[in-house]
């Protein structure tokens, strides 16, 4: 039996806030339940991708103000290697495996740590297959930390990949964020970084080049969190600015944030405008002002407002929107956001188009089912059937953290906790009516409380 999750976004606590370890215990009791009733031979947990968050962080920005790291040395700074996109300074390695640390100290990774070894321990074989997405890219050029991971979960039999092929249980699975041209630098090493060394986009020397993502979720999104916790300092009337703040990153689609923080901060006090205005100028500026910023800025040549490449469009968003007051960027950002939604318009599927793709150069008929992460929207999709009830099934593996979506009165936004589990056997698993072949279950639910603050 094989059992994928992903987009788990495992935080060291400074700028976000994990998922309930509790929510790991549902994960051990559907696991061990689906074992015994569908006859399981083995357990082969999947993670596909952002398990542990690695640039959702405010580590960059204490370490600034206290004078112990220079701007100049975060991993998007300074000279840029060539072939991986990062700061070449040997302490990028040691600022990584101090997040790690903190990742790793924290309860829900220290939840889902004791649900693997317990796991271990059963009477079934099991292993663990860790895909590496964007979040945690660096473990792909830092074998460091994956000995930190394993030293977490000790004797259980881990494995490190881009991706995962198992025609035993007719699964190919990646992350899904080679297809999101903000999150992976296949075209940025190729077009701006080392031009006349072409690599392909899932080829094992692409997955090591860091992209414009990181820098947004540790610069633009970690700072924003850092900035305006520290002008509220232990006001108690702040505390539900930065409890919504902290969610900033389960925003989707991820364009409308400059949305969603206008929105919020109309439901906040006027005496927070200010420093909501100022920490995001300044946390726009540690994306665009970054080296690595400054290359990406490169990709796309910028004809009109709002196009370009990702770095085009933050600057529009200062230039446009920013004003000289929260509430002069209140305005713009109301004025503008049809003209962006236009634009930038993100009801194109590519994950969907690249699960497509994928699936008609596979040759391989025993596998029927492709799995990412990455877009925090859990969905399926049938992309092909047989009339005996066989077929080709898409899945999107979602995440286990609240999503945060615009509604539909085109003004405010919503959010549920939620999570979402895949389940495949072998043919000779889950043999119950079974003609043969492999077999999935999906199982995608969320949850709307309003929780006491």
């Amino acid at each position: 039996m094989l059992v994928a999750l992903s987009d788990l976004h495992l935080t060291d606590g400074t700028t976000a806030s994990d998922i309930s370890p509790d929510a790991f215990q549902i994960l051990e009791r559907e696991i061990l339940a689906a074992a015994s009733d569908r006859d399981a031979r083995e357990i082969h947990l999947l993670l596909i991708g952002d398990i542990f968050d690695l640039v959702r962080t405010d580590y960059w920005h204490r370490r600034e103000l206290d004078g112990s790291l220079p701007v100049a040395n975060r991993p998007w700074n300074g000279t840029l290697n060539p072939a991986t996109g990062m700061n070449p300074a040997p302490d990028v390695e040691l600022q990584f495996q101090a997040i790690l640390q903190g990742i790793l100290a924290g309860p829900a990774a220290k939840a889902l740590c004791w649900v693997i070894t317990r796991l271990h321990a059963g009477s079934r074989p099991f292993r663990v297959t860790y895909v590496i997405g964007n979040h945690d890219r660096v473990l792909h050029n830092f074998t460091s930390l994956q000995a930190m991971i394993q030293a977490a979960v000790p004797g259980v039999s881990l494995t490190f990949a881009a991706g995962l092929r198992e025609p035993r249980y007719g699964v190919h699975a990646r992350h899904g964020h080679e297809w999101d041209p903000h999150c992976h630098g296949w075209k940025f090493h190729n077009e701006v970084l080392e031009r006349g060394k072409p690599t392909g986009p899932f080829d094992e020397a692409t997955y090591r080049v860091m992209a414009a993502g990181e820098v947004v979720t540790a610069e633009l999104m970690s700072g924003l969190v850092f900035r305006v916790q520290r002008a509220v300092g232990t006001d108690p009337e702040g505390a539900e600015l930065i409890r919504q703040l902290r969610d900033v990153n389960n925003l989707r689609p991820i364009h409308t944030v400059f949305r969603w923080l206008e929105w919020m901060g109309g439901a906040q006090t006027r005496r927070y405008y200010p420093a909501l205005h100022h920490a995001l100028g300044e946390s726009l500026d540690g994306v665009i002002d970054s080296s690595l910023g400054k290359h990406w800025d490169k990709l796309n040549r910028q004809t009109l407002p709002l196009t370009g490449d990702l770095i085009d469009h933050l600057q529009d968003v200062k230039r446009l929107a920013m004003g000289k007051t929260f509430e002069e960027f209140r305005g713009r950002v109301h004025t503008l956001a049809p003209l962006a939604d236009l634009v930038l318009d993100e009801r194109r599927d590519r994950y969907l188009e690249g699960a497509i793709q994928e699936m008609k150069d596979e040759k391989d008929e025993s596998i029927q089912f492709i799995f990412y992460g990455h877009t925090h929207v859990g969905k399926h999709e049938y992309l092909s059937g047989k009339p005996d009830g066989s077929g080709r099934i898409y899945v999107n593996t979602g995440t286990w953290l609240p999503l945060i979506c615009p509604a539909r009165d085109g003004v405010s936004f919503a959010s549920a906790k939620q999570i979402t589990m895949v389940f495949a056997y072998e043919d000779d698993e889950d043999t119950s009516g079974k003609s043969g072949g492999a077999s999935l279950d999906l199982w995608q639910g969320i949850r709307r409380k309003l929780y006491s603050k």
